[in-house]
């Protein structure tokens, strides 16, 4: 089964029509976007020459973002929704190849749809 692009509309409650999200995904700096966005940023790599991918892993996303706290305010139910349609978009719609990462972009597309 294939969703289609109405299907995703219902399911996410973006417009189809309209203008397209438009966003530079450069990498540079992503892990200060990342903690700029949510609060924290995945850590650095074991080894400091190894190629790591622009994303979080969804083990460490469970991990620090799983349960939100008991009486949350405002701001922190944001962060824990944002990290959660993060998270949902990278696993279901957008899911990289190994199927263990989700990709900083689709964090970043959150901000932009949040804007409109």
């Amino acid at each position: 089964m294939t969703p289609t692009l109405q299907d995703v509309s219902m399911i996410l409650g973006l417009p189809i029509q309209g203008e397209p999200l438009c966003m530079n995904t450069a990498s540079d700096g992503w892990r200060q976007q990342v903690e700029a966005l949510i609060g924290r940023a995945p850590p650095l790599p074991a080894d400091p020459k190894a190629r790591a991918p622009a994303g979080a892993a969804f083990s460490w996303i469970r991990l620090n973002f799983g349960q939100c706290p008991e009486g949350a305010n405002r701001d922190t139910l944001r962060t824990y929704t944002r990290v959660y349609l993060w998270y949902m978009i990278s696993r279901t719609l957008f899911a990289d190849s190994g199927g263990k990462l989700a990709h900083w972009c689709w964090l970043k597309a959150l901000t932009v749809l949040e804007h409109r």
